[in-house]
């Protein structure tokens, strides 16, 4: 059998939502590492403990690694998208053996499963088995890096929400209770858990964060079962949308977006930025606008562009280009193109972290 058929199975169009709740726990976690948050030491000696002198006050305090961060937060990002892989594989063995996905394969329909186009269900089964044992190794290698051993009931509860999505005796999936799913482990779940793992802190950033990427797969799955509205209902599978209706279904899924973009413009925004309009709003004496920008925002009468400069430019454009692709998804869903307004979702969630991400560098460049 052909890899790419595999590949078609595991759904790339829908990979960015396990990615991008990790970015945004990376960029929170690095956005507060530049502000000077306070850390629990990790376990894994990748953070040495030092002492530093403050205030008169000998402290303890773990002194930040480059290197250390940057394992975690990949081991971070192999957990999240073997996650999702696996949810696939088992969302797609369970719909094909029940029957939900005998008719895909039409534009209408969405695209053929594996499962239903013949393929062994006990093959697709073990792929998703495997999919899942990467991302079961690498969470315990975060774990003992960080010593943050709860988050192994994390994932185990992870592990028991992608099985009984839409396999065992009650699937809540197929009880209208997916898109809450969907809100909590494809976004609070994965950037809170992302966040804490790292720096051992939950910040406003990272919270929000987290709301935006579960909107936007709250989004991905209301474009998945709006297409399949039909079937749906037609194989006893009462998802939110057969419950609510094609009308509200695609109502609420606009206004999903439209928060997701909503709070991404709001969060993500760089400081200086909101700085630069607040002088613009408010009437300041030029010589006190002008020492306060000096000083704080560094914009001096010989200013010139420096890295923190060109990092907000670039989450600016960053902002500009998750509410463009915001707003044509939701025009595809109000004309019904699913095929189209499910890619658009999906990387929606990838610029929005985008734009976290480069709002963290920049202000690693102003401290």
């Amino acid at each position: 059998m052909q890899i790419s058929t595999w590949i078609r199975g595991a759904r790339p169009q829908t990979l960015p939502l396990g990615l991008a709740p990790v970015l945004v726990g990376v960029a929170a976690s690095w956005r507060w590492e530049a502000l000077g948050g306070l850390r629990s030491c990790p376990a894994f000696p990748g953070r040495l403990l030092e002492e530093r002198a403050d205030a008169g006050d000998v402290l303890g305090h773990c002194a930040f690694s480059r290197p250390w961060f940057a394992v975690v937060a990949m081991l971070c990002a192999v957990v999240a998208v073997g996650l999702q892989i696996a949810v696939n594989y088992l969302n797609d063995y369970a719909d094909g053996v029940r029957g939900t996905d005998a008719r895909r394969g039409s534009d209408a329909a969405g695209p053929r499963r594996l499962v239903a186009s013949g393929i062994d269900p006990s093959r697709v089964l073990l792929a998703a088995a495997v999919a899942a044992l990467a991302a079961c190794s690498a969470g315990l290698v975060a774990v003992v890096i960080t010593g943050r051993w709860w988050l192994i009931a994390l994932g185990a509860t992870c592990l028991v929400a992608g099985w009984g999505y839409t396999n065992g005796r009650h699937p809540y999936g197929y009880r209208g209770l997916g898109e809450l799913a969907a809100f909590v482990f494809f976004g609070l779940v994965p950037a809170l858990g992302t966040q804490y793992a790292l720096s051992g802190s939950i910040t406003v950033t990272g919270a929000a964060g987290s709301v935006i990427c579960g909107l936007l797969s709250v989004s991905v799955m209301m474009v998945n079962n709006l297409r399949d509205l039909e079937d749906d209902a037609a194989h006893g599978k009462r998802t939110l949308m057969v419950r609510i209706g094609s009308g509200k279904g695609k109502c609420w899924c606009v206004r999903a977006l439209g928060w997701a973009a909503g709070l991404t413009v709001v969060f993500a925004m760089p400081l200086s930025v909101y700085a630069i309009l607040l002088d613009l709003l408010i009437d300041l004496p030029a010589e006190v606008d002008r020492d306060r920008s000096c000083t704080e925002y560094g914009i001096c009468d010989d200013w010139s562009w420096g890295n923190a400069d060109w990092m907000s430019l670039a989450a600016f454009v960053s902002i500009a280009g998750c509410v463009a692709i915001a707003t044509r998804a939701v025009a595809a869903v109000r004309h019904d193109q699913w095929r189209r307004a499910l890619p658009l979702c999906s990387m929606t969630s990838l610029v929005a972290a985008g734009a976290f991400v480069l709002n963290a560098c920049q202000a690693g460049f102003m401290a």
